[in-house]
C-alpha cells in the first residue's frame, strides 16, 4: 500500500507556517514604537525671599546760620569772618558780628546831637567779648561803616583773641611780624613802625612799638612788640592808631 504523502507535506507546511507566523509576529514586535523614557521629576528651583524694603533714611536738618565763633576768626586784607572791607556789614540777627544803633553816642556832655556824625555806633556783638582786652569797650574788635555808603572801611584789633591770617597777634614780637610777613612794606612813625600788608580789597597794618629818642622810653617792656593791629579799606590810606585813642566801635573815639 503507498503512504500518503500530502499529509506530510501538509504537516510540514503548517510547520513552515508557523514558524514563518512566528518570525513574523517576533519582527513586527521589534518593528514597534519604542517606549519614551520617563523623566524624573527635577526639583523645583528654591526662590529666595526679597528683604522687606526698608523705609528711606530722613534727612538730616540743615543746621541754622550762626555767626562766627571768636576762636574762628583771623583779620587779612579782606576782612574779617563775615565783615568784608569795602561791603555792607550782615544785618541777620542770627549771624551778625556788629548791630546799628541809632543815636547810641548821643551826649549832651559832649556836645553830640542825633544826627551828627559820632551819634551812631555800630556795636560788636557780646559773643566777642574779650577777657583781656587792650583797648576799645571790652571786645575784642571794633569796626568802622562809612556814614554815606552804609560799607566796611575799617576793622581793629583790641586783643591778643585774634590773629591775623598768618599767625600774628598783638604781643607778639618784631621778628614775629618780619617772619609771618617778609615783603610787607615798613612806615616808621614817632612811637610806632607799621608793617602794612597790600592786598586787593584792603590794607592790614601791624604796628610794632618803637621809642623815639626825643620821647625816652614810652614803651618800656613793650618795645619791638607788636601794640596794634587793624585793617582798612585802600582809601583810608596809612596811618597809626596806638597810642592815640583813634578806635572805632566805641562812643567818644
Amino acid at each position: 500500500m503507498t503512504p500518503h504523502r500530502p499529509l506530510r507535506s501538509l504537516g510540514l507546511g503548517l510547520g513552515l507556517g508557523l514558524a514563518l507566523a512566528g518570525l513574523a509576529t517576533a519582527a513586527l514586535v521589534g518593528c514597534g514604537p519604542s517606549a519614551e523614557p520617563v523623566a524624573s521629576p527635577s526639583a523645583s528651583p528654591s526662590v529666595s525671599a526679597s528683604p522687606e524694603p526698608s523705609g528711606s533714611a530722613e534727612p538730616s536738618p540743615t543746621p541754622e546760620p550762626t555767626r562766627p565763633a571768636l576762636a574762628e576768626l583771623e583779620l587779612s586784607t579782606d576782612g574779617l569772618g563775615l565783615l568784608a572791607l569795602g561791603q555792607a556789614p550782615d544785618t541777620d540777627p542770627a549771624t551778625r558780628m556788629v548791630a546799628f544803633e541809632e543815636g547810641a553816642c548821643v551826649s549832651a556832655e559832649f556836645g553830640i546831637a542825633p544826627g551828627d556824625p559820632g551819634a551812631d555806633l555800630w556795636r560788636t556783638d557780646a559773643a566777642y567779648t574779650s577777657s583781656t582786652p587792650a583797648y576799645g569797650p571790652g571786645t575784642a574788635f571794633g569796626v568802622g561803616v562809612d556814614r554815606d555808603s552804609g560799607l566796611v572801611t575799617r576793622i581793629d584789633l583790641y586783643s591778643s583773641d585774634i590773629p591775623t591770617d598768618a599767625g600774628v597777634r598783638i604781643g607778639d614780637s618784631r621778628a614775629d611780624v618780619d617772619a609771618a610777613y617778609p615783603d610787607a612794606t615798613v612806615y616808621p612813625q614817632s612811637l610806632t613802625d607799621i608793617h602794612v600788608i597790600s592786598g586787593a580789597n584792603g590794607l592790614l597794618q601791624i604796628e610794632v612799638a618803637r621809642n623815639d629818642p626825643m620821647l625816652g622810653d614810652y614803651w618800656g617792656d613793650q618795645v619791638n612788640t607788636v601794640v596794634y593791629i587793624h585793617a582798612v579799606a585802600p582809601e583810608l590810606g596809612v596811618f597809626t592808631v596806638a597810642a592815640s585813642g583813634n578806635l572805632v566801635g566805641v562812643c567818644g573815639a
